[in-house]
């Protein structure tokens, strides 16, 4: 079992070199992320994941044209 310093610094060189999880998360990621949480926090029924996804970045995208006026 490696101790907690060798997981440390594994995870800090990981960070170091890809630059985090969201490296290049956009607005439209964000938005379609607060979008999809908005739909499953209000029980939305969705046949699968890509259904919810799909209106997720549909939503985003009528947030960002609106928000472009």
């Amino acid at each position: 079992m490696k101790d907690n310093t060798v997981i440390a610094k594994e995870y800090t060189d990981w960070h170091i070199k890809t630059g985090g999880f969201a490296r290049d998360k956009t607005l439209r990621d964000e938005f379609a992320g607060q979008a999809m949480q908005a739909n499953r926090a209000r029980n939305s029924q969705y046949e699968n994941w890509s259904d919810l996804a799909l209106d997720a970045y549909e939503m985003a995208d009528a947030m960002l044209k609106e928000r472009a006026k």
